[in-house]
């Protein structure tokens, strides 16, 4: 009796599943299919005498669904993209033009786009820079771990190469970080009517403007936080490298382990902190390379200003004044939070992580009979540049410069 009734309510059990599941299934025929949207992009041209592209590239990417498409189109006419899926994008606009012996570089964005119905309209700011010969090729920003596991961020560069065919002089070349430190979708005010002709830094440090320091195509600086051989017992050992050769360090000493290294000092010209130390934010900072137009006076009463609604002061700097520019961004989910304007760095640069040692380096364009490298610059970190597991200076046989006695 017991084994018949087993039989029958495991029947019915059965047969209860198998209706379930049947009218599951007739729901789930109902569903209707993710249909596929389009938007039309035209863009507005902020290129003051400079020529007009010819083309311009449009792309889209949607960086939570990894998901991106490309097209072309006419700087004079709109463009419609078919089949894209609903989300929430990154438009890029950029284009390159050689005219007048200079290369002009064309970039727009526009951020956290939401794409969610059909056909919808956008308008791309686009605006123009020239490509500049000194470059940022490698950054070392996320630091690294001791052997205990413990935090380490002393070993941190920023290399900066001659990519052009013409001797630069880095007398008086300065590097600054700009607002805000990290990737926010909390952005700055700033309260000046031609503030979008600027961008304005936490903090700088300047090449000294005593002498001149050229440099050679082909050759490099290293910018060091300190300039020290990070792998000594007394530092960490297990930092990836040696920095005793760089040419330059933002000496300031906070701690009995920093010393005054071979490298020169450079000079600090703008920190408002209580503690002037060049460390940067190993969660990725944006920084910009640039040559003051005018002396760097840090009480200027005009060109030290504070967002609106804040009292930190911040130092603004004339986008023309820039010659290269790099965001990096805390992990990929953070490219849609840009702080940089799109002129200067179209996309974003990250290692995914903290103390993880590893950079970001520049990726080869090409390279030349005589074994001289030359860098992607197209103002736009996300395709130039590339993650390396292991920072080196100098890599692909970049030269150090010939006034670097101790390297």
């Amino acid at each position: 009796m017991k084994k018949t009734r087993l039989i029958y309510y495991s029947l019915l059990s059965l047969l209860l599943l198998l209706a379930t599941s049947c009218e599951q299934f007739q729901n789930a025929s109902g569903i209707k299919e993710v249909e596929a949207l389009s938007v039309t992009i035209g863009v507005t041209l902020n290129l003051g005498d400079n020529p007009v592209p010819s083309s311009l590239n449009v792309r889209l990417v949607n960086f939570a669904e990894r998901y991106e498409l490309t097209t072309t189109m006419s700087p004079d006419k709109s463009v419609t993209v078919d089949g894209i899926l609903p989300g929430i994008y990154t438009v890029t606009v950029s284009g390159e033009e050689n005219a007048d012996g200079f290369t002009y570089i064309y970039a727009g964005n526009a951020v956290n786009i939401d794409i969610v119905t059909d056909n919808k309209k956008l308008q791309v700011d686009v605006g123009v820079s020239r490509s500049s010969d000194l470059l940022f090729k490698e950054v070392y920003y996320c630091g690294s771990r001791t052997p205990s596991g413990g935090s380490y961020f002393r070993d941190q560069f920023y290399e900066i190469y001659n990519n052009g065919d013409a001797v630069q002089n880095v007398r008086g070349l300065c590097i600054a970080m700009i607002n805000p430190m990290t990737a926010t979708a909390n952005l700055p005010v700033w309260p000046e009517p031609d503030a979008d002709k600027y961008v304005y830094a936490i903090s700088m440090w300047q090449v000294p403007d005593t002498t001149d320091f050229p440099l050679q195509p082909g050759e490099s600086i290293i910018i060091a936080q300190m300039a020290d051989d990070h792998q000594k017992s007394n530092l960490n050992p297990s930092s990836p490298v040696n920095l005793l050769s760089a040419e330059f360090e933002t000496l300031v000493k906070t701690t009995s382990l920093i010393q005054d290294n071979p490298a020169i000092n450079m000079t600090m010209a703008f920190w408002p902190k209580p503690t002037p130390q060049w460390l940067t934010t190993v969660f990725g900072g944006a920084f910009v390379l640039f040559f003051p137009s005018e002396p760097i006076d840090p009480n200027s009463p005009t060109e030290v200003v504070s967002p609106v609604g804040q009292t930190s002061q911040n130092y603004r700097i004339p986008i023309e004044d820039v010659v290269d520019a790099l965001e990096n961004v805390g992990n990929p989910n953070q490219m849609e939070l840009k702080r940089m304007p799109a002129v200067l760095d179209a996309g974003a640069a990250t290692v995914n992580g903290t103390y993880l040692s590893k950079s970001v380096s520049r990726k080869v364009k090409e390279t030349l009979p005589d074994g001289r490298v030359i860098l992607y610059d197209t103002n736009n970190s996300t395709d130039d540049f590339e993650v390396m597991d292991t920072p080196m200076i100098r890599r692909y046989g970049a030269k150090a410069p010939s006034w670097n006695s101790w390297k």
